[in-house]
Formats: C-alpha cells, sequence, structure tokens
C-alpha cells in the first residue's frame, strides 16, 4: 500500500505499532511511442527541452501527474507552454494513449508505464525533478495470525522478492 496511507491506518490504531515495513519505491518515468525519437532526461535542461519539444503530452490523473501539472512544469518554466499541447489523461493508462498515438511523450510512473506494449519507456526523471511514492506493509491490529503476517512482510521485503517487484518497475528496498 501506498507508504502515506498505511500511515494513517497507523495513526488510526488500525495496525500494529512497529510493524511497518518499507518495500518499494515508485519512480515516475516517461515514454514515446514504440519506435519514436528518445528524448534525454538526465539533467534538468534535459527533461525542460523534452516537454518543449514534444508535440504532444500526457500525463496520468494520479499523484505523480498533479505533481508534474501543479510543480514540475511551472519549476521547468514552461507550464504555459506545455498545457496548451499537453492533458492529464483520466482513468486510462499513459502508456496506452502514447501506444495508440495519441501524445509523442507521456509521463506515469514506471511501474504503470512498464506492462504496456507499444512504447519506449525512454528513463526515469532525474532525481533532482524526481517525486518518489514509497509502498509499505503492515500487520492489521485485529489480525488472528500476526506471527503468519510478519513472515509474510519479512518475505516480501527479503532478497528472493526483490527480482519479482523489480520486475513489475518498481525498485526494491533493502533491509
Amino acid at each position: 500500500m501506498v507508504e502515506s496511507s498505511l500511515d494513517e491506518l497507523m495513526v488510526q490504531g488500525r495496525l500494529l505499532p512497529g510493524s511497518k515495513v518499507r518495500l518499494a519505491l515508485s519512480k515516475i518515468a516517461c515514454a514515446v511511442p514504440a519506435g519514436a525519437p528518445r528524448p534525454a532526461l538526465a539533467t534538468e535542461q534535459d527533461v525542460r527541452q523534452a516537454f518543449a519539444a514534444a508535440d504532444s503530452i500526457a500525463w496520468s490523473d494520479s499523484a505523480s501527474g498533479s505533481y508534474i501539472q501543479n510543480e514540475l512544469l511551472d519549476h521547468l518554466g514552461v507550464a504555459q507552454q506545455v498545457k496548451a499541447k499537453g492533458r492529464q489523461i483520466p482513468a486510462t493508462p499513459v502508456g496506452e494513449i502514447l501506444a495508440r498515438h495519441e501524445a509523442a511523450f507521456g509521463c506515469q510512473q514506471r511501474s504503470e508505464l512498464q506492462p504496456v506494449r507499444g512504447i519506449d519507456i525512454v528513463g526515469d526523471l532525474p532525481d533532482s525533478l524526481q517525486r518518489t511514492t514509497p509502498y509499505a506493509a503492515a500487520v492489521v491490529a485485529t489480525s488472528t495470525r500476526v506471527r503468519q503476517a510478519h513472515a509474510f512482510i519479512a518475505f516480501m521485503a527479503g532478497p528472493a522478492s526483490r527480482a519479482v517487484i523489480a520486475g513489475t518497475g518498481l525498485e526494491p528496498v533493502a533491509p
């Protein structure tokens, strides 16, 4: 679960205190339709240029998209230019919009872009622009199987799960 939501449940007393374990990080990545030119994303200037140069741009209506629309574009100084040719996509993965060539460039959490066929993931936003979403697990306070719940969370946080987590586009967190 998104760690901020888990923290709210912890405050409400619905989770066992001290049982929270961070499992993975989700980063914002950018993509293009398969075979399209791939803009550089290594620096803030590269990202600014990628947004400015794209004919059409899509971003999600989730937290990552809200960050792009309400903070990132302003920070890069391209908000007016990009908002005129960009759009926030409700209820459809940005990758699907790119695969259908309804946008030339798009950004969403890597884990949501990765399973979409017909796109090329260009890369993650650089750390200076990144908005990472942590995911965590915890034991429910009313659990009748606390020991098993702890064991399952330990397994999910352990080395056997790392490759599976990474395969989904999330970044496993080292214990």
